[in-house]
Parts: C-alpha cells; sequence; structure tokens
C-alpha cells in the first residue's frame, strides 16, 4: 500500500513540472524562427516525454513490477501502459491517448539524434500547439487509473 501512495505522489509530482512545461510551450509558440527558437521548443517537447515516461517508468516498476527492456522498450513502455492487467491494474492511459504520445516520442528519438539546425520549426510549432490537448488527455487518464487503485 506504501508503494501505491509514492506513486501517487510521484505522478501527482510529474504532472505539475509538465503544467509547467505548457506554459513553456505558449511563450516558445509566439516566438519567430531562430536557432535556438528551434532547439528551445525541442527541448521543450524532449522535456515533455520524459517526463511522461518517468511517470510510465514508476508505473511499470511499482505496479506491473515488469519494465520492458531491449531496444524497442519505450514504445513497449508506451503500449504496455494502455494494457488491462487483470487483477493488478486498469489501462493507464486510453489507446487514443497513447497514440498522441506516440508523436512526441518519435520527436524525442528524432532530437536526441539530431543536431539542433536539422529539426523543423513547423513540426515543433505544430507538437508544441497541440501539447496542452495531449496533456489534458493524459492527466485525465491518469488520474481516472489512480482513482481505480483506491
Amino acid at each position: 500500500m506504501n508503494g501505491i501512495k509514492v506513486l501517487k505522489a510521484q505522478v501527482v509530482n510529474e504532472l505539475e513540472k509538465l503544467k509547467k512545461l505548457l506554459a513553456e510551450a505558449g511563450d516558445s509558440i509566439k516566438r519567430k524562427e531562430s536557432n535556438i527558437n528551434v532547439r528551445a521548443g525541442g527541448s521543450i517537447l524532449h522535456d515533455f516525454y520524459t517526463g511522461v515516461e518517468n511517470i510510465f517508468h514508476a508505473i511499470a516498476s511499482i505496479v506491473d513490477e515488469r519494465i520492458p527492456s531491449g531496444i524497442s522498450w519505450h514504445i513497449e513502455l508506451l503500449n504496455q501502459m494502455t494494457l488491462n492487467l487483470e487483477g493488478l491494474r486498469t489501462p493507464v492511459i486510453s489507446k487514443e491517448t497513447a497514440k498522441m504520445l506516440e508523436e512526441y516520442l518519435r520527436f524525442r528519438h528524432l532530437f536526441r539524434k539530431r543536431y539542433g539546425f536539422e529539426l523543423d520549426w513547423n513540426n515543433i510549432k505544430k507538437l508544441l500547439r497541440k501539447l496542452k490537448q495531449v496533456y489534458n488527455a493524459l492527466e485525465r487518464d491518469l488520474k481516472a487509473a489512480l482513482e481505480s487503485e483506491t
């Protein structure tokens, strides 16, 4: 039971940090394209998915007791959160939310593998504009999942 209390506190803490990124995203969208703004927008998107993955990693560790490994562990972890684990937990997020998050996972991978000057400002702006919608879906799903654990 203590593990679930710790997990809930971790999720709430990460959601608060993700909310701060929403404000930064709003500021970033207003800026004109420049190398610095492309890099800053990319960093916000990178941080967003990293925070989401922190939540999923904690759930996989504490509740599922299984963290995927191997070359495709990131997408496996995302998909694991959509599963109904009989007798263990309900899905953490909907398949629709997972589909939205997959776009941010792909961007984070790209962000880590490319030089900043190779990033596309229009794609970054598109993802920044959708960030609040994605956050709201994530928050809704997580709160429903956490309520089912009490």
